[in-house]
């Protein structure tokens, strides 16, 4: 707030001066020759002389008075000074217009705090018509000053009137496609029309249709009385089913028998092998396994040195259904131990199968979709966490960490409902255990349709706004946490979103970092820690190359169930739930498996609550 103060502040300073400062001025002032361009923006470099005011230099170079302060920090608190040396944005100039040009087009420069999101919804046209009609745009990026050609909707044919929209029907629109588009009941467009016959529409009709309800706030009541039943067993009903299981607590492990472990992966040895492959590079898309592969070994030859002896087998899957099928028919396949992998999803459900006839321990060693088999394969461990799990641990983050007033805001598509109407179940379920807490206040916000003045309706001045954003769609979330950071001095956000976000090159991290912004993610590394360090040493003195995040993946899984294989021996399924201990850190995965029903197998209940601190830091939370 104090920054918008000054800025507010500065404004006034200067334009009040403008009246008695301008008579000063001796004719036009001439555009400076010198231009620069600092992070692939282009500047004047403009001397200030005396008489010359911000704006009259607004006038000359064609942008606002606010561009120039923005540009210009030392200006909000000493304003503009003789001899001064400044930056004013280069404005690109605006295209000849004949008439059909103009009849055509609109001719927008750019502002602070817009982006092609933000356009195109303004001037309801699509984001592929704003840049066919801009080839000079790159990369989505568009920048202040710059001025765009914007293609004008027919006739206005999407007009807002009080509480009712004027829409001009084009071609190939229908009654449903228009209650799709608006959010609204065909009923509801019916009655307001009662021109509309039989439900059919007319090219060119102009009809009324009913603003939608674009935003919701409901409360969302806390039934102590009807606490959920837990989704985690800390016992195992199969514990006496398995003859010749030895207790928990009287397994010793004894170094001379070896452990078998087997791991099947699409490696392409032959193909990798090939005096066509470039030294240094791998075929196809099979370096991330190599990464895995090589992590593997790397915790094998710690766990020898910790005394535990193992045979390992590997089997190259070649990621095809047949190898795989040929693989399961090998003979000392049934003796194994432990098997890891194989990646691909068709494959992994032939090794499951078999390792579900033959009752051994299977790992699924990458993120899967296995939910329907692994609630009836007892012996499959899933490492990484369902979205059911992963929203269940976000809700509890919340619900432990915040007031009871939370913001969703989406973009209206099924996948993203679909997880806000589990984040709710879980919120209320999580509270069910907070006494003195019997409701939350639950806002919605579809973005797609109210845009920013929908989410600004929505946050509280004076209290901690937490907003939960389930979207990967890059446009969608650069364009509202662009907004919401602008806002940050007004509101206290703090924003959870996705780790899919760290990928995206259009959004700033500066404004997650303003955003207090938290995500939740199955894997973090923190390259400080010492075991960490040890690993990449080690690594790079057996690869010569450096880790990827597949050779953490496969450390972390070998080292967490060899050792768990150590203290329980190979049936070590009926042991963990009761073991609280057993809740490991790795170098990049945590685990802490739990059944999910009574005759599952098993899936990893761990999420990673990561937070981009003001230095830009990945911080664990939890």
């Amino acid at each position: 707030m104090k920054t918008v103060i000054k800025l507010l502040f500065a404004f006034l300073i200067i334009t009040q001066s403008t009246t008695t400062t301008f008579s000063q001025e001796n004719g036009s002032i001439k555009k400076s020759d010198k231009q620069i361009f600092i992070l692939g923006k282009k500047y004047y470099l403009h001397k200030v002389k005396r008489g010359q005011t911000l704006y009259s230099l607004s006038n000359t170079y064609k942008v606002s008075i606010q561009q120039i302060i923005s540009e210009n920090s030392a200006l909000l608190s000493g304003g503009l000074q003789k001899g001064m040396e400044i930056k004013i944005p280069v404005v690109e100039n605006i295209p000849e217009q004949n008439s059909d040009s103009k009849n055509n087009f609109i001719y927008h420069t750019v502002q602070i705090e817009e982006t092609l999101y933000s356009l195109k919804n303004k001037y309801l046209v699509s984001k592929e018509e704003i840049l066919k009609n801009n080839p000079e745009i790159k990369d989505d990026k568009i920048k202040v000053g710059q001025v765009l050609k914007i293609p004008k909707v027919n006739n206005k044919s999407d007009i807002s009137q009080g509480d009712y929209y004027f829409h001009k029907v084009k071609p190939s629109e229908t009654l449903f496609s228009l209650s799709q588009q608006y959010r609204v009941k065909m009923e509801s467009i019916k009655r307001l029309n009662p021109e509309i016959i039989n439900g059919v529409l007319i090219l060119g009709q102009t009809l009324k249709i009913p603003k939608g309800n674009y935003s919701s706030m409901e409360t969302l009541v806390i039934d102590h009385n009807n606490t959920e039943e837990p989704k985690y067993y800390d016992y195992d009903p199969l514990y006496f089913e398995e003859a010749g299981t030895i207790p928990c607590d009287e397994f010793q492990y004894n170094r001379f028998v070896k452990f078998k472990v087997a791991l099947m992966l699409p490696l392409f040895i032959n193909e990798n092998n090939s005096a066509s492959i470039t030294k240094g590079k791998y075929y196809e898309k099979t370096e991330k396994f190599y990464e895995l592969y090589q992590g593997l070994l790397v915790a094998i030859n710690k766990l020898k040195k910790s005394g535990i002896s193992l045979e390992l087998y590997v089997y190259d899957t070649e990621g095809n259904s047949d190898k795989v099928q040929k693989i399961l028919n090998t003979s000392e396949l049934e003796n194994v131990d432990l098997i890891i992998g194989p990646v691909y999803s068709k494959n992994f459900r032939l090794a499951a199968n078999f390792a579900h006839n033959h009752k051994i321990n299977i790992v699924s060693p990458v993120p899967q979709n296995f939910n329907k088999l692994v609630k009836t394969n007892p012996f499959i461990f899933v490492t990484n966490p369902s979205l059911e799990t992963k929203v269940t641990n976000l809700s509890n983050q919340m619900a432990n960490s915040y007031d009871r007033s939370i913001i969703v805001i989406h973009n209206g598509t099924s996948e993203e409902k679909k997880t806000i109407e589990l984040f709710k179940d879980r919120l209320v379920k999580t509270f069910a255990s907070y006494e003195n807490i019997n409701e939350i206040v639950f806002k919605q916000v579809d973005y797609k349709i109210s845009g920013i003045n929908g989410v600004l309706d929505a946050l509280s001045v004076g209290l901690d706004n937490i907003v939960l954003i389930p979207s990967s769609d890059e446009a969608f979330i650069s364009d509202i946490v662009t907004r919401l950071s602008y806002n940050k001095n007004r509101y206290k956000i703090t924003v959870y979103g996705m780790k899919s976000w760290e990928s995206f090159r259009n959004i700033q991290i500066e404004y997650l970092a303003n955003l207090n912004c938290h995500y939740g993610t199955t894997s973090y590394i923190d390259y400080n820690n010492k075991t960490v360090k040890n690993f990449i040493y080690q690594y790079r003195n057996t690869f010569n190359s450096e880790p990827g995040l597949y050779s953490y993946l496969g450390y972390d899984i070998t080292y967490y169930f060899l050792n768990v294989m150590k203290k329980y021996g190979k049936h070590f399924q009926f042991c963990l739930p009761s073991d609280p201990n057993l809740k490991k850190n790795g170098l990049m995965y945590s685990f802490n498996f739990q059944r999910i029903t009574p005759l599952s197998g098993f899936e990893n209940n761990w999420l990673n609550i990561i937070k981009i601190d003001k230095n830009y830091n990945l911080i664990k939370v939890k």
